[in-house]
């Protein structure tokens, strides 16, 4: 009795330390889904993907993992990345209400990853501004003696301009002057010529 004993005591421990070597290969990817690593999830199911699973676990845990995939570039507006883990997750679980709301929405569009196209615009290299060119201050006081000789020449030159205007209305004055002496003179003559005409006529 006790050598039966014995044996299945050996048997026990051989066989637990032999369930303890042979792992769940899918237990990593399982604790990374749990702890939403879901990239890294994914690549830990894509390494063990040789081996054929006799149950549909791995489908199941592959789906799912592609759906928070999708989920992430979704809400990231990475709408092209989002509707290929979509597709996929379609394939295994389209009866999942999300996949297929989603999967139909992305369908038959042009997709594109806006998250990127933000990102090239924010890359642009930026156009110069042309500087405004200020005059040195060193330059200040030439600048504003000039101004002063300028203010000055035009002062001289208005009043050279009036006092030749003076000058030609006084002669305008003087010739309309003359010229009404001159009319009176005349009209004078003419009249002191008629009435000695008209006296020696008489």
């Amino acid at each position: 009795m006790k050598v039966v004993y014995i044996i299945l005591s050996v048997f026990m421990i051989q066989f637990s330390l032999y369930s303890e070597k042979v792992e769940d290969p899918l237990q990593l990817a399982k604790s990374l889904y749990k702890e939403k690593k879901f990239q890294e999830a994914e690549s830990e199911i894509l390494r063990h993907s040789e081996i054929q699973f006799s149950n549909p676990e791995y489908d199941l845990l592959q789906s799912k993992v592609w759906i928070e995939l999708g989920n992430q570039n979704y809400n990231l507006r990475k709408f092209s990345t989002a509707y290929k883990y979509y597709s996929k997750a379609y394939e295994f679980w389209s009866a999942d209400p999300l996949v297929q709301q989603r999967y139909y929405e992305l369908k038959n569009k042009d997709l594109v990853d806006e998250i990127e196209i933000l990102e090239t615009k924010k890359t642009k290299i930026p156009v110069a501004q042309p500087t405004k060119t200020e005059i040195p201050s060193n330059d200040e006081p030439l600048f504003k003696s000039e101004l002063r000789q300028l203010g000055f020449k035009i002062e001289e030159s208005e009043l050279s301009l009036s006092s030749k205007i003076e000058s030609i209305n006084e002669k305008i004055m003087f010739l309309i002057i003359g010229n009404i002496v001159f009319m009176n003179l005349l009209l004078i003559s003419i009249g002191v010529v008629i009435f000695l005409y008209l006296k020696l006529k008489k």
